[in-house]
């Protein structure tokens, strides 16, 4: 399948699904600023945008593992003919024990966050926790939803997800309430109704009737996911691993950058975390990509077919490319411009600088689309190794004796440029034509 055969399919309604969720973040930046400010003396109103990073970084970088590795493990037995349900009970399970981990670590480490991030409010960190319980249960929900190919249905919980955060959030500034409490609620019990939907979509949408489905004996793991330590399979850890590390290489930058010029040039360092958050939005454009390729991908392993995963993955790839090189070129001519309507009265960065931050964004939509492919195959512990080395790519780059500005520059494009080649090489390596495959063709 090519990718003009998918954008003719599901994809422009994951696409607004996401949209929704995107449009969702952006006005509940907006709402609790207009809502809380007025009534805010001890920022207030930056500890409610702390909690909103907390739960994009901790809940989705743990979860966003349990949805792909799902997806991986349901379109595996469906490849097979196998009955699905088994492997749904066990990610159900392994998802609710990851999220039991998730929680500890975060009581463990809650004075720290409760003190300096959270301003000493407890509600914020019990909204975490129950923001870590949401997104385990939407990731599960959607795992199911992407492996079975039901992608109306995944994008019904996104569009779910965005709609119940924008209608409460703008019916309680309307109300004039300015609790913090309250919009974080509204924000994090979002993905509790996406979860509902979702599973409603399953009951509805299933040949077997629902008792029959619930009386499936479950699996007691999941198949080619490794073993399982503690309830959760060694596949699924490393892809939350790899999830957080993720985090790190597109969030760090901006965060270091910005400290760094904070002290001395504050406009300056504005003007950066801008530009970094510009030049990343083409990312989102390749998300419902992301998810629909990897239910594809795994099929194609399970008749056999490594070859079809290679051309499908370098047909993406090019794609991601060929995108990414008019996006550094617009970037270069018209990026100042653009940038000085995005955030105006902040200082101005150069077009070659904005370039130069669209050339990791190139690279971070490559890996995107890299890493469903090495999912489907099985290499869980590659795709950890190619984030970790982006990761050291990344700090080694700040370490560069050279202008500030240029040091951001090169830490956005140095991880990501190191994490595409390890999964290049390895994705390479993994679909490389057996002896007899190429006697065959020979």
């Amino acid at each position: 399948m090519n990718l003009k055969t998918l954008l003719r399919g599901p994809m422009p309604l994951i696409g607004g699904g996401l949209a929704l969720v995107v449009l969702a973040g952006l006005v509940f930046t907006a709402v609790t600023t207009r809502a809380i400010k007025p009534f805010d003396q001890i920022g207030l109103s930056a500890l409610i945008n702390g909690l909103y990073y907390l739960v994009n970084t901790v809940a989705l970088g743990v979860f966003s593992g349990v949805e792909q590795e799902g997806s991986r493990a349901v379109s595996q037995e469906r490849a097979a003919g196998r009955a699905v349900t088994p492997i749904v009970h066990a990610m159900a399970r392994q998802s609710m024990r990851l999220f039991a981990l998730t929680t500890v670590v975060m009581l463990i480490v809650s004075p720290f966050l409760v003190g300096p991030v959270l301003g000493g409010h407890w509600e914020l960190l019990a909204e975490l926790i129950i923001a870590l319980f949401a997104t385990a249960c939407a990731s599960t929900v959607r795992g199911v939803l992407a492996g079975s190919q039901r992608f109306g249905g995944y994008a019904a919980t996104q569009a779910t997800e965005g709609l119940v955060r924008i209608i409460p959030l703008l019916l309680l500034l309307f109300l004039g309430v300015h609790q913090p409490w309250a919009y974080g609620l509204v924000f994090v019990l979002a993905q509790v109704f996406a979860a509902l939907v979702g599973v409603l979509i399953l009951r509805t949408g299933t040949s077997q009737s629902w008792g029959q489905l619930m009386s499936t004996p479950p699996a007691r793991d999941v198949a080619g996911a490794g073993k399982v330590w503690f309830g959760v399979s060694i596949g699924l850890v490393l892809l939350v691993l790899a999830s957080l590390t993720n985090q790190a290489v597109v969030n760090l930058p901006p965060v270091i950058g910005g400290a760094k010029l904070q002290a001395t040039m504050p406009l300056l360092a504005t003007a950066v975390g801008a530009a970094i958050g510009l030049t990343r939005l083409p990312m989102f454009a390749f998300v419902p990509l992301q998810t629909m390729l990897l239910p594809q991908l795994t099929a194609a392993v399970g008749r056999g077919d490594k070859a079809g995963v290679r051309r499908q993955t370098l047909r993406t790839s090019v794609a991601c490319v060929a995108l990414g090189l008019l996006g550094v070129t617009f970037l270069g001519t018209l990026g100042p411009w653009l940038l000085s309507i995005y955030v105006p009265g902040v200082s101005n960065l150069s077009g070659a600088t904005l370039a130069g931050l669209g050339v990791g964004t190139l690279f971070l939509m490559t890996a995107n689309v890299t890493q469903p492919a090495l999912i489907a195959l099985g290499r869980h512990r590659t795709v950890l190794v190619a984030y970790l080395v982006g990761t050291a790519a990344m700090a080694l780059a700040f370490v560069v004796p050279v202008d500030p500005v240029l040091g951001v520059v090169l830490s956005t494009s140095a991880g990501p440029i190191a994490l595409v080649l390890v999964m290049a090489v390895a994705l390479a390596k993994a679909t490389r034509p057996t002896a007899d495959q190429q006697h065959v063709m020979a």
